[in-house]
């Protein structure tokens, strides 16, 4: 009961207007030898007929414009970090909503961790997509088109499953390797484990992987249903840099299965660190991704992972709209902070 009062008290407080027009345009940064294919959505006043942007056989795309002309102002900045195997179109719906209450959002494909380039081996150097993240702050603080345009003082950060550790990493969040590998040999099927079953966990750098990685330019930060949080080390998180919002799927699986990726337990402390933390009811941890087609399940079905379109259409959108709202209600104060003129 208490968590869905936290739940209902957060959705009060939503901005409804929606006066800028997404607009969206493709663009390659780099950290280090890292290509990152970034996706950049943002407020623009141009008018036209949206085109679908970002969609796949599987999921639906969101309407935008583009390469509409950008919007003059300071806006917020958000940077989204997708899970393993997703891409900078995984979070578009969030994107969206963001974009019309006047963000500058930029989601990027995290090479070895991507649609088509997803390996475990490498998506195990955890370390890389934070740094991703910091990457993508500077470049877009120097780009010549952005910067004038960015609110430096009003930068988040948001991420779902290996990308909600991501944040996480960016703000103070410290793990262990030895802890992970303990864990694991524990509890070897574990939805954080089992993806990397394979991967010779020795192999990895320690002393990469067990790094502080904050990045104090980074003012908020939320994390979908993120992995590792059983690894998280309790005291990092007492002094992450910045407010972390934690929303939890109920839920890794569709369905009734207890399996989770253990979000859930920060939920039970929201409020006694510097973190909220709620879960949705109902949801599962794929629910964050984008909504499915109708030609996903039986595509799906054939590669053996109709489970990542298991809920129904009704569900997945509920659980968009429950995460729009409380993230909403959460940056307010940044949404709020000096902002683009239309």
């Amino acid at each position: 009961m208490k968590k869905l009062w936290i739940l209902c008290l957060l959705f009060s407080c939503v901005a409804t207007a929606a006066p800028w027009q997404v607009g969206s345009r493709l663009q390659t940064f780099y950290n280090g030898d890292r290509p990152l294919v970034t996706r950049i959505y943002y407020p623009t006043n141009a008018q036209g007929q949206p085109q679908q942007v970002g969609g796949r056989p599987v999921f639906a795309g969101i309407p935008a414009l583009p390469d509409a002309p950008p919007a003059t102002g300071h806006f917020p900045l958000m940077i989204i970090s997708h899970g393993s195997g997703g891409n900078n179109s995984s979070q578009a719906w969030l994107a969206r909503a963001l974009v019309e209450q006047g963000m500058i959002v930029v989601a990027a494909n995290h090479p070895g961790s991507t649609s088509g380039d997803s390996i475990p081996a490498k998506s195990l150097e955890l370390w890389q997509q934070t740094r991703d993240i910091s990457a993508l702050i500077g470049a877009m603080l120097k780009d010549g088109t952005w910067q004038p345009r960015i609110n430096a003082q009003a930068i988040g950060v948001a991420g779902h499953s290996k990308g909600g550790y991501s944040v996480i990493s960016a703000i103070g969040g410290l793990v262990a390797l030895k802890d992970f590998i303990a864990g694991c040999q524990r509890q070897p099927r574990s939805p954080n484990c089992l993806f990397y079953a394979g991967v010779n966990k020795n192999s990895i750098s320690a002393t990469q992987f067990d790094a502080n990685y904050t990045d104090a330019r980074i003012r908020f930060a939320i994390a979908m249903d993120p992995g590792m949080v059983p690894y998280l080390q309790p005291a990092s998180l007492r002094q992450i840099s910045a407010p972390l919002l934690v929303i939890a799927a109920q839920h890794f699986m569709p369905g009734n299965d207890p399996e989770s990726l253990g979000a859930e337990s920060l939920a039970a402390n929201s409020g006694q660190q510097p973190i909220k933390a709620i879960v949705l009811p109902g949801s599962n941890h794929f629910d964050f991704l984008q909504r499915c087609t109708p030609a996903a399940p039986e595509i799906l079905a054939e590669e053996g992972e109709a489970f990542i379109c298991g809920s129904s259409p009704a569900e997945r959108e509920r659980a968009h709209q429950q995460t729009i709202a409380a993230v909403l209600a959460f940056i307010q104060p940044w949404l709020s902070s000096p902002a683009g003129n239309q």
